[in-house]
């Protein structure tokens, strides 16, 4: 089948009956099993296959989205071995612009370690108050004890178990923090009207507030952990297809009513049927404001 001919079939298909289209369901099955070196294709299909029909279902936007940016997203999730179900909290399949884009949460960026042998996993990400007994040495943390005295977060940090039995901590101050913030599109609540207050996560919805939600924040010190410079991106066999549909996590941002049902900010292009052209070429990705988060 043509270029064009794959094209037409699949703008001319339902978006809840794309991923249901045997040469959609051939292609991902071969992604997921070359990309990830697996033999479980057929079983991540369909697994995969009720998620992503899933949120389509419940998203008006995703039902008028572009259909081949929801083809994209099928498609490339098999290349990154990514889940559609929520409770994964990997990805998330949203609109911008018109077209389906693939959302990453803190999740993805781990995954895309293990799937690179880069690391085994990470442990919970902890936080550290003022009072805390904390000590760091050679960037190791020999010793945390928390004293519970004050509410006040001051650090946090992240193991990432290794290949081979070892272990990296990526430690991040409260300085870190707020440059992280600076960079939110949305830094800090703000009361909208007499009725609605713009809560931020930043400042845990207390105008003024200190403290970011601490849940929030484990999720923020694993994802900058999981994306420093030091992990190398990987690589993807050449015979693979894959696109530019992933974009970068954001904080919430709860609308006011008069908000809701707005059209969404334009998004950038993708490129269509995008070839790898070597084994060794690093994964180029479609990116909002990459340093922001």
């Amino acid at each position: 089948m043509s270029k064009n001919e794959t094209l037409e079939l699949i703008q001319n298909t339902a978006p809840g009956k794309i991923a249901e289209l045997d040469m959609v369901k051939e292609k991902f099955i071969k992604n997921y099993n070359l990309a990830n070196r697996s033999e479980n294709g057929d079983l991540m299909y369909h697994r995969q296959l009720v998620y992503f029909n899933q949120n389509i279902a419940a998203n008006n936007q995703l039902q008028n989205a572009d259909r081949f940016s929801l083809y994209a997203c099928f498609i490339t999730a098999a290349v990154k071995g990514y889940s559609f179900d929520p409770l994964d909290n990997e990805i998330y399949l949203v609109p911008r612009g018109g077209k389906a884009c693939m959302q990453l949460q803190a999740g993805a960026y781990v995954r895309r370690l293990i799937q690179t042998q880069q690391s085994t996993g990470c442990e919970q990400a902890k936080l550290v108050f003022k009072g805390d007994v904390f000590e760091v040495e050679d960037g190791l943390v020999k010793k945390h004890i928390e004293k519970f005295e004050t509410e006040k977060i001051i650090a946090g940090y992240v193991k990432f178990n290794t290949a081979g039995g070892g272990f990296k901590f990526f430690i991040y101050r409260k300085s870190d923090f707020e440059s992280w913030r600076k960079k939110s599109p949305n830094p800090a609540t703000v009361q909208k009207s007499p009725t609605w207050l713009a809560e931020s996560l930043w400042d845990n919805g207390v105008i003024g507030g200190e403290n970011p939600e601490p849940a929030f924040l484990r999720t923020k010190i694993i994802l900058h952990a999981a994306k420093e410079k030091c992990w190398f991106t990987g690589s993807t066999p050449i015979e693979l297809e894959q696109f530019n549909v992933e974009i970068e996590p954001e904080d919430e941002n709860p609308l006011a009513p008069d908000h809701i049902g707005q059209p969404e900010p334009p998004s950038k292009e993708y490129a269509p049927f995008e070839e790898v052209p070597e084994v060794n070429q690093k994964t180029k990705e479609e990116e909002i404001d990459e340093e922001a988060f």
